[in-house]
């Protein structure tokens, strides 16, 4: 069994933030399926890890929408 380092890790969440910030509209768990390569409750568990942490919000809606918080711009020098 892999298992996964915390800088795999973080570039996950390097990777899904960034995508989510380029991105226009709102991001599912379908594309976070599709950027990290895992199935969709993997994907699923890692938004909400990201919500959590404060660097996605939901809309609440179903299905899902999720964008990128101020927080998770800072990271990348976007303005807010």
């Amino acid at each position: 069994m892999k298992q996964h380092s915390t800088v795999e890790q973080f570039e996950k969440m390097a990777l899904v933030l960034k995508n989510s910030i380029e991105k226009r509209g709102k991001t599912s768990i379908s594309d976070i399926q599709e950027w990290i390569g895992c199935n969709y409750s993997k994907s699923k568990r890692f938004a909400f890890q990201l919500r959590e942490a404060g660097y996605l919000q939901s809309d609440n809606a179903r299905p899902m929408g999720l964008k990128p918080t101020d927080k998770a711009k800072q990271l990348f020098w976007v303005a807010i």
